[in-house]
């Protein structure tokens, strides 16, 4: 018997054209205490997913038109179903079956005659990081951060409404995408990630032009197998912060701290624009008034602020 089961919320949508397969699979499944469905054919699956979200999808890749990798194409198009793991099922193992899988937006690829045991265990882990995936994205859709999540060819697959708005991607396309990162910035992403054989540090940054601006995009992290964490921000050139910095030999930070001081700005809320705590934003602050002469923020903000008026 198959140990450790799942919640009771926890469902899988089963795809396959054989029903021996079929029953063998929602047999262990369900013994497992997953709460299983059923489908022979990818329209049917696409069917059944809009009415009931799964937490995981199995699909066997070869079935009649659409096959598998199509029937998960069109799964990814759908918002509900973009984090929805799926898993291949195939007796083919030649290397262009699995990137055709993973490019359809399949996580795995199990290889036929499926091993129950390893099966759930691959379903697990695939579920635990799709749950922490949308948690993430979630969290940062409300921290108003200029940030987005992109694939290894350089497509947007999510960003938070003012990343949106700085790189102005509309409705996402047909295959689930917002767009694409410029050609440059691609080649810089592919780079960091293909080379070093290792997760690149955060911090990284290229520059690169896009939807009319000159965009710095810097590498945040891993946010889940296949999708890193850019940070976008819009180059300035003569810019409240370019302006302080050059007049009173701030930092880049210190810069954009006094910018956000001139504008009225609580520590509180500068901490949550700029990324930082707001411990943070006082040890900036103590470095600003000693470089402006200045002894508190009133202070330093009208001196600020006379400086970029007479620019």
């Amino acid at each position: 018997m198959i140990m450790n089961a799942p919640n009771v919320s926890e469902t899988v949508l089963v795809v396959d054209d054989t029903p021996s397969s079929l029953g063998m699979l929602t047999d262990a499944l369900e013994e497992a205490g997953f709460t299983v469905l059923v489908a022979q054919d990818g329209r049917k699956a696409i069917e059944i997913a809009h009415r009931v979200t799964p937490d995981a999808v199995l699909m066997d890749a070869v079935m009649p038109e659409p096959d598998g990798f199509e029937t998960a194409k069109r799964m990814k198009a759908v918002e509900a179903l973009r984090d929805v793991p799926v898993l291949f099922m195939t007796g083919l193992s030649e290397t262009e079956h699995i990137v055709r899988g993973l490019e359809s937006g399949g996580v795995d690829y199990i290889t036929k005659p499926v091993n129950p045991e390893e099966l759930i265990a691959r379903l697990k882990v695939h579920m635990s990081n799709a749950r922490n995936s949308h948690s993430a994205h979630v969290a940062l859709d409300v921290s108003g951060r200029f940030l987005l999540s992109v694939d290894l060819s350089g497509n947007i697959c999510w960003a938070t409404p003012q990343a949106m708005a700085l790189i102005a991607v509309g409705d996402k396309s047909a295959e689930g995408k917002l767009g694409r990162l410029p050609s440059h910035a691609v080649d810089w992403l592919r780079t960091l990630l293909l080379e070093g054989g290792k997760v690149p540090q955060m911090g990284q940054e290229v520059t690169a032009a896009m939807a009319g601006r000159e965009l710095k995009f810097s590498y945040a992290g891993l946010i889940s197998a296949g999708e890193h964490l850019l940070r976008v921000d819009e180059v300035s050139e003569g810019k409240p912060a370019d302006v302080l910095k050059a007049a009173f030999e701030l930092t880049e930070r210190e810069a954009e701290v006094l910018t956000w001081i001139a504008n009225g700005k609580s520590n509180k809320e500068i901490a949550a624009i700029l990324d930082m705590s707001p411990r943070t934003v006082n040890k900036h602050l103590d470095r600003i008034f000693g470089k402006l002469g200045v002894e508190n923020r009133t202070s330093a903000a009208i001196v600020s602020l006379r400086k970029l008026l007479e620019t």
